[in-house]
């Protein structure tokens, strides 16, 4: 497999749930719908592209937006990719 598309950046919620399949820290059940719709729409072969150990990929805080559930708040984002043929 070969990357197919790169630099996208996700907030922490949509971060946990790619990387863990947990929403139990998401309250909201709007904000859940959000992120599972967001996510199924980047498809199965979304991976991390961050590094935890150097901080690459990786930013504390900005305003970017979330590329995955298309929130528009500020806040911590990860860097991933998707992957295909």
């Amino acid at each position: 497999m070969q990357v197919v598309k790169d630099d996208l950046w996700l907030c922490v919620d949509c971060t946990i749930v790619a990387c863990n399949g947990d929403v139990s820290g998401i309250d909201d059940d709007d904000r859940v719908a959000a992120v599972e719709s967001g996510l199924d729409s980047l498809g199965p072969h979304l991976v991390p592209d961050f590094d935890s150990e150097t901080g690459e990929g990786h930013e504390e805080f900005s305003n970017r937006g979330c590329d995955c559930c298309d929130s528009g708040l500020a806040g911590e984002f990860h860097r991933f990719a998707i992957l295909g043929e």
